[in-house]
Order: structure tokens, then C-alpha cells, then sequence
């Protein structure tokens, strides 16, 4: 256990309560779908008491606003397809969780991210009520999708468009 996990692990404990509800973290190397793609990118994603906080830096992405979320099933085939719909586990409408909580939207809908001319986007946003590390509401091993278009927040799903990358997520 590294020693910030450790420490935070230490605190939790000392208020009584479970040592991995927010000591995990996790990784997901984010790469484009389409043959010869260029796209890259990373995310770390950190167990926290108010929820789960990811960051992610990506580059050589199409110029503009793209769709990006936390999808069910950890595996990139199918152009993405594989991976499913967006991570939902409360049966919510669509619509962007940090605003609406996961009760009102689904808890892998993290909304836009909009890439400049360089390419480059980058993501800082906390979950609340999901998890890395344990319980039912655990991301481990779900994937990461990156949309060729905005997330509009219609229903079902936002019309984002077809899927332009993918990382799968893993507990470090």
C-alpha cells in the first residue's frame, strides 16, 4: 500500500469506519478506437469522502466538445460498443451527475470536455456516491468512452455520436 493510501486508510479507521471506503485509487490509459489514431490520453481517479475525484489529460483530439463518460463494461471492442451504455446503476435519467447527483442522472455521465485547437482537454470532477475501490456502485473495471460530438443531455443517452477512444479503468 503505497503511504498516502496508507495514511488515509489510518485516518478512516480511526473515525470507525471501513479502511477502503476511500483509500484506492486507479488508472485508465485512454487511447483512440479508429485505426491509426492518435489519440491518447490518461486518468487517475482517486477514492475521496465526498466521492470519487477523476482527473484526465488527453491529447490529439478532434478540436471542439466532445462526450465524455464512464460506460458499463470494461472492454473497448466493437469500436467501443463493447462497452456498453453509460454506467447507470441507479436506473436514473440522463443527465450530468455532478450537477444532478446519481439518483437524477447516470452516474457515469460526466458531461463534456472540450478540446482546443492543440488537441488537448483535460477533465477535474468528483462522483459523489460512487466508488473505486468496494461496494455496489464500484467502477473498477469499466471503461472510459470519449464521443465525436457534445453531450447534448437529451434522453436517452445525449446524441454524443460514435465513440473516438477508450481506456478501461483498474485499481492501481
Amino acid at each position: 500500500m503505497k503511504m498516502k493510501q496508507w495514511m488515509a486508510a489510518g485516518a478512516v479507521m480511526s473515525l470507525g469506519m471501513a479502511a477502503t471506503a476511500w483509500a484506492a485509487s486507479g488508472i485508465a490509459d485512454i487511447k483512440g478506437i479508429a485505426p491509426g489514431s492518435k489519440i491518447e490520453g490518461k486518468a487517475a481517479l482517486q477514492d475521496t469522502p465526498s466521492g470519487l475525484h477523476v482527473t484526465a489529460a488527453l491529447s490529439n483530439l478532434p478540436p471542439g466538445v466532445h462526450g465524455f463518460h464512464i460506460h458499463e463494461n470494461g472492454n473497448c471492442g466493437d469500436n467501443g460498443k463493447a462497452a456498453g451504455g453509460h454506467y447507470n446503476p441507479f436506473g436514473a435519467p440522463h443527465g450530468l451527475v455532478m450537477k444532478a447527483g446519481v439518483h437524477h442522472a447516470h452516474a457515469g455521465d460526466l458531461g463534456n470536455i472540450t478540446a482546443g485547437p492543440d488537441g488537448k482537454a483535460t477533465v477535474d470532477a468528483t462522483i459523489p456516491g460512487i466508488t473505486l475501490s468496494s461496494g455496489p456502485y464500484s467502477v473498477d473495471g469499466r471503461a472510459f468512452i470519449v464521443h465525436e460530438k457534445a453531450d447534448d443531455f437529451s434522453q436517452p443517452a445525449g446524441n454524443a455520436g460514435g465513440r473516438i477512444a477508450c481506456g478501461i479503468i483498474k485499481l492501481q
